[in-house]
């Protein structure tokens, strides 16, 4: 696991003194072109071969931390944009807390950041255009890329600003691939009839799901995309990121949020970390009077905790304690519990030395 000195290197420090360096490149390589293709759900289980490998490769001096960092921080951004656009944030996020760079959402790096051709990705995503937008032309200004051209004129397709888009769609078929000349031309068909895109079923779908009144975003991602919620409650992915800034944070400012918003969207459970924290925020376990038969019968837009999600939290409940009278070691505690939303909430308020 990486913990020390780690800080302050650029994004896109060269990774050629990892060794062996092929076995990376071919991983960083796959891991890009999942992401390309929006096969997101790929992509995370790259991101998590190539945590664990890395990880596995500094343990053991195979690699040292300072070659590995590039590769290392990219590799965590990716993986939580996946875990947002997989849906998998709620359910699996502390499973990746024990990695360094978990300890918030999306590193305050903007400018690393917005060199990544994911990043477009990722807002465009969850339909957050004007950052998605903002990073592709951030990318093209230092890039001169003309894949970040093309983001941009696909972001700013689906939020209806056309203003200045043929400068861009000549600037595209001027320096771009067959590929992007190609798709430069169709671009330019397309916005001959602006009315014919409004009216066109995929730019409406996408669209209800953006901001619905005045938005104004900056460059701290959290706080934008925490606004965005609020913003246009019915945007799925906004809601969880929200929740997860908010279990990262505060979950009793947003608790309502659980029980109204649950019951907007189709889920088949209580996303696990959700039903972690609603546990611990109701006091199960600790509180006598609050029995397993209220817990279990009482229902959060609709849904019920898991039984098993109940018995893990008693479990929690008894180790703790025993934690507190010294029968075990706080490493035994951390292995057990430490991809639960309740290890987080302890490690939070408690450091190591208290326990």
């Amino acid at each position: 696991m990486l913990t020390i000195g780690l800080g302050g290197l650029h994004l896109y420090t060269p990774v050629f003194l990892l060794t062996p360096k092929a076995k990376y490149t071919r991983l960083e390589n796959r891991m890009d072109a999942a992401i390309e293709r929006n096969n997101w759900y790929q992509a995370l289980v790259l991101c998590n071969k190539i945590l664990e490998r890395v990880s596995a490769d500094v343990a053991i001096g195979r690699v040292d931390e300072d070659s590995a960092w590039s590769l290392w921080e990219k590799t965590v951004i990716h993986t939580k944009y996946a875990l947002v656009m997989t849906g998998e944030l709620l359910e699996n996020y502390f499973s990746y807390s024990h990695y360094h760079g978990f300890d918030s959402l999306i590193p305050s790096q903007e400018f690393h950041i917005s060199q990544l051709r994911s990043t477009h990705r990722f807002f465009s995503g969850i339909e957050l255009q004007a950052l998605a937008l903002a990073s592709a032309f951030n990318r093209f200004e230092t890039s001169e890329d003309p894949s970040a051209l093309n983001d941009f004129i696909q972001s700013s397709l689906i939020a209806g600003d056309y203003f200045s888009l043929k400068t861009f769609i000549n600037r595209l078929e001027k320096d771009g691939n067959r590929k992007l000349r190609r798709q430069a031309r169709k671009y330019r068909k397309l916005l001959a009839d602006t009315n014919k895109i409004n009216n066109d079923p995929y730019y409406i779908a996408r669209r209800e799901l953006g901001p619905t009144n005045d938005f104004f975003v900056n460059w701290d991602f959290d706080l934008s995309i925490t606004k965005f919620h609020f913003s246009n409650p019915k945007n799925q992915k906004a809601f969880e990121y929200t929740m997860m800034f908010a279990l990262l944070h505060n979950i009793d400012d947003y608790f309502p949020e659980i029980l109204t918003l649950l019951e907007t969207f189709n889920y088949s459970h209580i996303p696990r970390h959700l039903e972690e924290a609603i546990l611990m925020v109701s006091g199960y376990g600790w509180n006598p009077e609050i029995s397993q038969n209220l817990i279990s019968a009482q229902t959060f837009g609709g849904l019920t905790i898991r039984p098993q999600t109940i018995a893990r939290h008693e479990n929690l409940v008894y180790h703790f304690n025993m934690l507190q009278q010294g029968q075990i070691t706080f490493d035994w505690f951390a292995d057990m519990y430490r991809d639960t939303y309740q290890f987080h909430y302890f490690n939070t308020i408690f450091s190591q030395q208290q326990f």
